[in-house]
């Protein structure tokens, strides 16, 4: 059984969560949204495309998880208390909830027993952005070492569950170290992956061939929609994520979900 995995609380029925939801459903067993404050609209919308609604607040009261620390850092330790106790997948993917539009079937890609992070096909040291996360996360010496890497996006892990759950579980120990020494800062969950995977690289694979497209740094990307499958600079992903930079993509995608 294959399960997409995706985290929000306090959104209401958007069109970015239309085409993720009406998407997500062609390609998998059983689509799963951890959540909290989501308005009646959204609920009645999953609810009539059969999407699997857990409860974060339950998973908190649970599992003793602090709620007011970033969302970001959330949607890792839920996804890591979710995938470890309550899924039943062989595999998972792990992945943001308002960008996200998946045109083949991701788990295709799945191979071996590693899990597969997605870049962003641009380096660490390029983007002032993760620059300044893994400086504030960590430190220089740390930065220095990761800078001379493509940036690992924080939306997008797919794998065999046990291993997701291996990744998760690093990601959470190396947050819980992270907040201990800045406290409750906004993003840390993209330093987190960068750091954990890198520093053990044989662990992991890395997609990096557009096979899942993150597109934060390619608003100007070529986009062709008249094929069956929508291509990026001639690439046909399973999966684009950050959509929302290319404004005809965006458009096109949102009319087509209605």
């Amino acid at each position: 059984m294959n399960e997409i995995i995706t985290f929000g609380q306090g959104y209401k029925l958007s069109p970015g969560i239309k085409v993720f939801v009406k998407s997500a459903k062609q390609f998998c067993d059983t689509l799963t949204l951890i959540s909290s404050g989501i308005t009646p609209d959204l609920t009645s919308f999953l609810k009539d495309h059969n999407v699997n609604i857990v409860d974060s607040l339950e998973l908190a009261k649970k599992y003793n998880v602090q709620t007011t620390i970033s969302p970001y850092t959330l949607k890792v330790i839920f996804f890591y208390l979710y995938s470890k106790h309550y899924s039943t997948a062989s595999n998972v993917y792990l992945c943001d909830l308002t960008d996200v539009y998946i045109q083949k079937n991701v788990f295709e890609l799945i191979k071996n027993y590693k899990p597969y992070v997605t870049s962003e096909n641009q380096y660490i040291s390029n983007c002032q952005t993760n620059t300044t996360w893994i400086n504030l996360c960590y430190n220089s010496d740390v930065y220095n070492l990761l800078k001379k890497y493509q940036i690992l996006n924080g939306g997008s892990i797919l794998s065999n569950r046990e291993s997701a759950v291996e990744l998760l579980k690093e990601m959470c120990l190396d947050m819980t170290q992270i907040i201990s020494r800045i406290g409750n800062y906004q993003n840390i969950d993209q330093a987190s992956l960068n750091k954990v995977v890198y520093f053990d690289q044989y662990r992991y694979n890395i997609l990096n061939q557009f096979e899942i497209a993150n597109l934060a740094h390619y608003g100007n990307a070529e986009v062709d929609l008249n094929s069956s499958l929508i291509k990026i600079n001639k690439n046909e992903p399973y999966v684009l994520h950050q959509y929302d930079v290319i404004k005809k993509l965006e458009n096109y995608l949102y009319v087509q979900s209605q």
